[in-house]
């Protein structure tokens, strides 16, 4: 008798272990057979299958036998037929939910109910927890049956009955008590060595003991002084589950929390990395190489973010445990930045490129190249001013919000400032180059085959040859051998020059007293009104093709020719306005120019060969068929005059003796 009814108080009975993935076990229930094998297999539940060898039965008043089940691990693919189902139905099969480490996530859907059994001093209490789907729900004599196990009297059979009808899992009183002496529960508590953590382990009640309730584990502790961090739900989890004989952690003291140390968060680049961009094609651009970090006055370049002060803990007893507060770095700003008062954000003072060093950001509102500009630096766009030691390659492209200035020569290539564009050994452009400041001078050894724009002055050592020159100042070509040879040569001031044109009379346009931009600008709606005539005249030819149709056969003119025919017309009106409108801004432009053109004129100290064409604003243009010496042409009258050359600054009264070229000085420099 008392071997058998140990037996069946015994939690964990292992019979025989058959391979390393199956066992045979011995439980009150199937539930707790189950629970068992989980353990010993060190698997979930969910992942174990089962086969009953003994079904468990009642053999006398007092005892049972229990169940006898063999539990084997089952194949993980196996279980993923309720996950497959819903990965069908959510994701259209996409797999995404088909995961083994999901499953724990899936209620299953045949869940046998359950009850549980409380004797206390208050009396005999019984909660009922209903089936899922198939599951088996809970009988009246399994009930009965584990009140008479736990040799408690039996109550009426009537109240069992109706609790589980209504089976809301909460416990419900069915009779009073009558407890043994000596016979209830008992606990034992462990704590570890940094009083960290306690440790409950409960031994099963006795026939007719009375179980333990929170409170007791909650006065167990509390006689051990341990008055921090106690886990009241794992305590009640414990004793609804009845794990007996197992250490369970109910207490744990909170651990000291360093505080993070201080960071810097960076909002630019601090280190260069190629960036090759590729288009819709598949192409990789392996000139726009994005090496420089641009940033403008005012952006936020990067933040401190302070460090925390640590969080002090606790042990079982309350006894404080102190935290390290985060370590603090430094926050300094380097050139070019600005700091704000807190010392917390770092902010750019100018415009220019992102260099860190020495633990520092730094702007530099001037970006070196050393060498060329080739596909090792990339196209450059820069923020500041820009040093070119080398050339400019071939189909390069360079932009600065500053100034630009080139050691070597620039080729087949385009350059763009908003300052100065210095160019000490000149432009190879082969009629593709483009040079153009929006509020410099550009300052070359020599133009060749280029097309250049500035609203300042144009200063040029040797020769301007085949080349577009537009400059809102003046045009200065004045060293030794200086001419201008070929292309066109516009400029609000005046141009100055030794030569003008050659021996082999190539076609020379000089125009001087007007805005080059303001020519452009006209030039540019002149072309628009040009397109929009072009549209014109073909939607006039279409119209008189329809309207000719429909007089000709009006039976076969349908609603759709003559719906066509009305958009033609609405068309053409369109147009209309608009060249209109460019005819008025090439008007509003032509009088703007009349009333702000000065008084340009055009300088040239040694010959003006044949094939020179010179214009001042509007005036009947002067045309070279003889080699004229040494001259300054002049606007007396509305018609140009010349007279002997005579050098612009002793015209202007200024002294001769103290007189140095823009470009001399510059060489000399």
């Amino acid at each position: 008798m008392d071997k058998l009814k140990s037996l069946m108080f015994e939690q964990e009975t292992i019979m025989e272990k058959d391979e390393k993935e199956k066992v045979e076990v011995l439980g009150d229930s199937i539930d707790e057979c189950l629970k068992l094998a989980s353990k010993h297999l060190n698997k979930p539940v969910y992942d174990l299958e089962y086969e009953v060898l003994q079904r468990g039965r009642t053999k006398y008043y007092f005892f049972k036998e229990p169940f006898h089940l063999r539990v084997f691990y089952a194949n993980p693919e196996d279980n993923l037929d309720d996950l497959k189902a819903l990965d069908d139905k959510l994701t259209g099969g996409s797999g995404k939910l088909n995961s083994k480490d999901l499953k724990e996530f899936i209620t299953p859907k045949d869940v046998d109910g359950y009850f549980r059994v409380k004797y206390y001093r208050q009396g005999l209490y019984i909660s009922c927890h209903k089936p899922l789907g198939d599951g088996k729900p809970v009988k009246v004599e399994d009930v009965m049956k584990k009140i008479s196990i736990r040799g408690i009297a039996l109550p009426p059979e009537e109240k069992v009955k109706q609790i589980i009808e209504i089976c809301k899992g909460d416990y419900v009183r069915v009779a009073d008590s009558k407890l043994k002496p000596f016979a209830e529960a008992t606990c034992k508590v462990d704590i570890n060595p940094e009083k960290m953590k306690a440790f409950i382990v409960i031994t099963p009640p006795k026939a007719a003991g009375r179980d333990f309730e929170v409170k007791d584990i909650v006065f167990e502790l509390k006689k051990e002084d341990i008055v921090f961090g106690i886990k009241e739900d794992e305590i009640k989890r414990m004793l609804d589950n009845e794990l007996y004989n197992e250490p369970i952690l109910v207490a744990q003291g909170e651990l000291p929390q360093k505080g993070a140390d201080a960071r810097i968060v960076y909002h630019v680049r601090i280190e260069r990395e190629l960036r090759l961009k590729e288009d819709e094609s598949g192409k990789i651009d392996f000139k726009n190489l994005d090496l420089i970090e641009n940033v403008v006055v005012g952006q936020l370049l990067a933040e401190k973010i302070p460090a925390e002060k640590g969080k002090w803990g606790r042990d079982l007893y309350n006894n404080p445990l102190e935290a390290k507060d985060g370590m603090d770095i430094p926050f300094l700003a380097g050139k070019g930045t600005i700091l704000s008062e807190d010392k917390t954000k770092l902010t750019a003072e100018v415009n220019g490129q992102v260099i860190f060093a020495d633990g520092k950001v730094n702007v530099e509102t001037v970006y070196k190249v050393a060498g060329d500009v080739n596909m090792k630096t990339g196209n450059i766009t820069f923020l500041g001013s820009i040093v070119v030691t080398g050339s400019v390659e071939d189909n390069f492209h360079i932009k600065a919000s500053g100034n630009i200035e080139i050691y070597g020569t620039v080729q087949k290539a385009t350059v763009e400032a908003d300052g100065d564009i210095v160019i000490r050994q000149g432009i190879t452009g082969r009629d593709e180059a483009k040079i153009i400041s929006s509020n410099g001078n550009i300052i070359a050894k020599f133009i060749q085959d280029a097309n250049v724009t500035t609203d300042k002055d144009v200063i040029v050592q040797e020769v301007i040859m085949n080349s577009t020159v537009n400059a809102g100042g003046s045009i200065v070509c004045n060293g030794k051998k200086a001419y201008i040879v070929g292309g066109i040569a516009r400029a609000g001031k005046m141009v100055l020059a030794k030569n003008l044109g050659s021996k082999s009379t190539p076609a020379t346009e000089i125009t001087v007293g007007l805005s080059p931009k303001l020519l452009r600008q006209v030039e540019e709606y002149l072309e628009k009104k040009n397109e929009a005539q072009t549209k014109l005249d073909s939607l006039y030819k279409t119209l008189k093709t329809l309207k000719a149709r429909k007089e000709a056969d009006p039976a076969s003119f349908t609603e759709e020719h003559q719906n066509h025919m009305n958009k033609l017309e609405g068309g053409m009106k369109k147009l209309e306005k608009r060249m209109m409108d460019y005819d008025k801004e090439i008007q509003g432009l032509q009088t703007y120019m009349e009333q702000t053109s000065q008084q340009g004129k055009v300088y040239c100290e040694k010959k003006i060969y044949p094939g020179v064409t010179i214009t001042i604003k509007n005036a009947e243009p002067f045309i070279c068929k003889n080699e004229v010496q040494s001259k300054v042409f002049f606007l007396e009258n509305d018609r140009i005059k010349q007279k002997p050359f005579v050098d612009p600054e002793t015209e202007a009264g200024g002294d001769p003796k103290k007189k140095k070229g823009p470009a001399k000085a510059e060489k000399e420099e």
